[in-house]
């Protein structure tokens, strides 16, 4: 099957490229006026453009975006929820939809950046950027997210857990939007969807020749440089993107004791070596029409980042380390096949993609070292996946597909305990498992108050044999006050990764699939009009059965838990009823628990809040967001080879400020100072987190 689908792969992503290099016939740089929010392209027959969702930001004007990257009312129709174009408005899924605009205003730079104030998401990181970052959904583990770029999955096979941990190191300057779907997601999706969904979709498009360069720095030895280039007719449309980010960064190490109630105290000693990170990543998207109803798309992408890492003394407490580093490479490439018939009635989608993530990592016994690796972990994704969309009447909507996806990887790894074992070399042959499935949903639009979605799956895994998942969906408009309820109720697949089955030391070939089962409901309700407030809530709550947990040391291999539950309230509220002025604020309330042993489950905070405000004074913006993150609890493991001692972490309030400056409409200078009030806090138990920063920068476009 692997075979077949390199195969396929290079033949589709040969064909845009003669049609590219005949066909291109580049508009001329002039201004173009960009289509307001207000007016949207729905591509459901019938359907009424609509105010966009809670928690979804609308379109914004730029002036140093060009318009071929400018989000023409992307921000109200989105792909991810139904794997089909569909107006926020319709879909049922609690979502959050991140624009290039919110990109450039809040001035992020990394996808976990961007995701760290989103309702029901939790981020966490091991100290400096560049080093392994997790992400919770709704309370469920990291694996749970299923991280795509495009539609391409990232997630690691080879990983423990099986996610995705580079978040912080996906630089955003090719990123056009991030949609994040809250919720199991399986039936459309597949394994690791079971808390949901992440998709990063890169810009692209036709438009006038163009670009931009943007150049900033600031403190710990920080900068950042990217440029872009792109335009093109539908005859033949380019973008190409390039950054670097590099940083001196700070010693990431804590090293604590525990008050009475085993509560965790500030640090008595730190490190002193830097964790420094430097980046870099590049992009290249073809496309063109070949005719009227067939379209072809081509995406490569690379990045490669090399990390300065700390690592656990003899007495397993974390220590400096000048001599251990991860090498981080990641290429993907997808071929997008468009074609539409009977009128645009039946539209097929053929995507077939392939993944590399290669982690490379060096270290050395030393007194700072006694757990030293040497290890490369290398794993591939090829996938492909044939849609077919059927207009069955102006109401209804049929998706059909099926998708076949291998992943197979090779892993060498040496290290040692030397207070627990002999040096050990821990190597995984090439190991590979295969997927075919099918899945088929219906969306059901009646009046454009009423949409209901049912779908199902059927997945067979050449490890654990066949799992089906199903998923429904339901959202209605109250005539009269413009409420939107909603309600959604699904089922999940996770299979371990191959490092969880095969490592020979650490692997369990025994481990099985987990599943979950989950509902959420929850209510929009706008008040005063369009432009005024807007507030929401939704509950939700998730069954997961065989939880896969690191196990008891000293070796601590993986193994299923029997239950664990997580449940919460997601709430939000919005205000643009004043010029120039936005005003947007949420809270999420999360109980994540390991039914089987009564305990919390680690890193997961049971109150999170954010604020985040936006000025505009003619030329000049001005911002603030504000982020409270509650106690939660972690994982000590200073006691040594007898496991860990449980710890909890304190809560921490967070307050950033930043400003820009439109010269002209070429010229963008921007400032930001992250952590104001210097507030000292963790993530991770022992790992340090940035003080008090400041950076600047500007940014040119022509």
């Amino acid at each position: 099957m692997m075979r077949v689908i390199l195969s396929l792969r290079l033949a589709v992503l040969s064909l845009p490229l003669v049609f590219f290099l005949g066909g291109l016939n580049p508009l001329s740089a002039q201004e173009s006026t960009p289509v307001s929010s207000s007016t949207p392209s729905v591509p459901l027959a019938g359907a009424t453009p609509a105010e966009a969702a809670g928690n979804t930001p609308t379109v914004e004007s730029s002036a140093n975006t060009t318009p071929a990257q400018a989000s023409v009312s992307m921000s109200e129709v989105v792909v991810t929820a139904n794997r089909l174009d569909t107006p926020v408005s319709q879909v049922t899924d609690s979502m959050t939809v991140i624009t290039d605009q919110d990109i450039e205003r809040k001035q992020l730079t990394s996808a976990l950046d961007a995701l760290q104030d989103v309702p029901g998401v939790e981020t966490a990181q091991t100290g400096n950027p560049g080093e392994i970052s997790s992400i919770f959904i709704r309370g469920n583990d990291s694996q749970h997210t299923l991280v795509l770029m495009d539609g391409v999955p990232l997630n690691d096979p080879v990983g423990d857990p099986f996610d995705y941990e580079y978040l912080d190191g996906l630089d955003l300057a090719d990123v056009q939007r991030i949609e994040v779907v809250r919720g199991p997601q399986s039936t459309l999706w597949g394994s690791n969807a079971i808390g949901g969904v992440i998709n990063i979709i890169p810009k692209s498009g036709p438009g006038p020749l163009g670009g931009s360069v943007l150049v900033e720095g600031g403190s710990y030895g920080t900068s950042r440089e990217a440029a872009s280039a792109q335009g093109g007719d539908n005859g033949g449309y380019f973008s190409l993107d390039a950054s670097h980010y590099d940083t001196a960064g700070f010693p990431a190490v804590n090293v604590r004791g525990l008050d009475s109630t085993d509560a965790a105290l500030e640090p008595s000693t730190a490190g002193t070596l830097n964790n420094g990170d430097d980046n870099n990543t590049a992009s290249l998207r073809l496309g063109s029409n070949l005719t009227d109803n067939l379209e072809e798309k081509v995406f490569a992408r690379y990045s490669q980042s090399n990390t300065s890492l700390d690592a656990y003394d003899s007495n397993f407490v974390l220590s400096d380390d000048p001599d251990y580093f991860a090498l981080q490479k990641q290429f993907m490439a997808d071929s997008h096949t468009d074609w539409k018939l009977l009128g645009g009635s039946w539209e097929q989608e053929l995507n077939i993609s392939f993944s590399d993530d290669n982690r490379i990592y060096t270290g050395v016994s030393n007194p700072y070292n006694t757990y030293f690796e040497n290890g490369n972990f290398d794993g591939q994704t090829a996938q492909a996946v044939w849609q077919n969309d059927i207009r069955l009447a102006k109401e209804e909507t049929l998706v059909l597909g099926v998708q076949g996806q291998e992943q197979w990887a090779v892993s060498a790894d040496t290290s040692g305990y030397t207070d627990l074992m002999t040096s050990t070399t821990d190597a995984v042959p090439v190991t590979n498992v295969r997927t075919g499935s099918g899945f088929a949903e219906s969306q059901t639009d009646i009046g454009d108050r009423l949409f209901f979605n049912l779908g199902g799956r059927w997945e067979d895994h050449s490890q654990f044999g066949v799992h089906t998942t199903y998923q429904s969906g339901l959202a209605y408009f109250i005539p009269g006050t413009d409420t939107k309820i909603s309600a959604n109720y699904g089922t999940g697949f996770l299979a371990p990764s191959l490092y969880q089955l095969y490592d020979p030391n650490y692997g369990n070939p025994n481990l099985k699939p987990e599943t979950s089962l989950g509902y959420d409901f929850g209510f929009e309700q706008p008040i005063g009009g369009k432009g005024g407030l807007k507030i929401g809530a939704d509950y939700f709550d998730s069954d997961l059965t065989n939880l896969i947990q690191a196990g008891p040391p000293p070796d601590y291999t993986p193994e299923n838990i029997g239950k664990a539950r997580t449940y919460g309230v997601e709430s939000f509220a919005e205000f643009s009823g004043i010029p120039d002025l936005s005003l947007k604020g949420n809270y999420t309330y999360t109980n994540a628990w390991d039914i089987t042993d009564d305990t919390a489950l680690l890193r997961r905070p049971q109150n999170k809040a954010g604020a985040d405000a936006d000025y505009q004074l003619g030329k000049a913006g001005f911002g603030a967001s504000v982020l409270y993150t509650g106690t939660s609890l972690d994982d000590d493991f200073g006691n040594g080879p007898n496991g860990p001692v449980v710890v909890t972490l304190p809560s921490y309030f967070l307050v950033n400020l930043r400003a820009s400056y439109q010269v002209n409409s070429q010229v963008k200078l921007f400032a930001r100072v992250d952590n104001l009030f210097n507030q000292w806090y963790e993530e991770l138990y022992g790992y340090s987190t940035p003080g008090l920063s400041a950076y600047g920068g500007t940014q040119v476009s022509f």
